[in-house]
């Protein structure tokens, strides 16, 4: 079945919600529905700050990738975060992650994004698998670190 990459508007939110509140409950991310719109807002649509993608398996829809732009001196030109992908539990094992990174990379590309990063769990052999099977590799000699603005 192919796998294409619809970017998500305003009328996509509810199913997106879905998908969103099932990846947050698996990783206990710690935001109620109105926070979680609040975030995906911006991302709607043709913007400067990303892209949110629903993934269809043919007109079905089976997840969804969001990707946020940045700068790196690095890379020498604009980067992106994978910030959030999720396969719904029974579309896994189908290879529509792999497509939906493959699409994504390709979209980047065009977009003008240099070096594509994400973050994956180390405890996380599964998606470990898919993003190296995708191209993406741990840089081991740097640690991701975060620190919160409204905390301080």
């Amino acid at each position: 079945m192919p796998v294409t990459l619809k970017i998500t508007e305003e009328p996509d939110l509810a199913c997106l919600m879905d998908y969103v509140r099932a990846f947050h409950a698996t990783e206990t991310f710690a935001l109620d529905d109105e926070m979680r719109k609040a975030a995906l807002r911006p991302l709607l649509g043709i913007n400067p700050l990303g892209r949110i993608w629903l993934i269809h398996a043919g007109a079905t829809p089976v997840g969804y990738l969001a990707l946020c732009f940045g700068y790196t001196i690095e890379f020498a030109g604009r980067d992106a975060f994978v910030d959030e992908l999720f396969i719904a539990p029974e579309q896994r094992g189908r290879g529509y992650g792999k497509a939906a990174l493959r699409l994504m990379l390709a979209e980047a590309a065009r977009l003008g994004v240099r070096a594509v990063h994400l973050e994956v769990a180390r405890d996380n052999p599964r998606a470990l698998g898919l993003y190296r099977a995708a191209g993406f590799a741990a840089r081991e000699k740097y640690t991701l670190m975060s620190a919160r603005t409204d905390t301080a």
